[in-house]
């Protein structure tokens, strides 16, 4: 299973106890048990992103109200009564119901564990990379006389096409 930094956070310290066994348990590990709503603000200053198990409300915060000041780069399982969930309307938030049953918090933790670890943006292009593709763009236009536009998405088409990244489509235009 990916690496996800994991964070669990409600009022009554039992249940955030008996969550973080249950994902022990099964080899998710638990980065930190919050026991404060500033504990979870904090996950923003020292990690880039994970996920949030909490309930609808948390030291006398609703969730609505708490994620507004997380990174997007988080995810929230939200665990409560079905009439709670019903007003929770931010997209990171993943809605789970009581009673809940150990294998749907399994389910839905590994599910989003799957998805950020398949779907996260692989990181900005090197700078070198943006040179070759700037250069490359250009022979484009100067020897075919494309416009900037129209060099861009041959060489996108080129890399759709071929399965190539872009940068690699450049080497090949550029004969590297």
């Amino acid at each position: 299973m990916s690496e996800q930094n994991l964070f669990i956070a409600f009022d009554n310290k039992k249940v955030s106890l008996s969550v973080a066994k249950i994902l022990l348990s099964n080899g998710i590990k638990v980065n930190k048990i919050a026991e404060r709503a500033s504990d979870i603000l904090d996950v923003n200053r020292y990690y880039s992103s994970g996920i949030i198990i909490t309930g609808y409300c948390f030291d006398n915060q609703y969730i609505n109200d708490t994620i507004d000041n997380i990174d997007s780069n988080f995810n929230v399982i939200c665990i409560g009564k079905r009439e709670q969930l019903e007003f929770c309307d931010d997209e990171r938030i993943f809605k789970l119901a009581v009673p809940l049953n150990k294998t749907d918090l399994l389910c839905s933790v590994e599910m989003l564990m799957t998805m950020d670890s398949r779907y996260k943006p692989k990181g900005k292009k090197s700078h070198t990379d943006e040179r070759l593709i700037q250069t490359a763009k250009q022979m484009l236009i100067d020897i075919y006389a494309m416009s900037e536009e129209q060099a861009h998405r041959y060489m996108q088409k080129k890399s759709m096409d071929t399965g190539r990244k872009l940068v690699e489509i450049a080497r090949i235009i550029l004969d590297i």
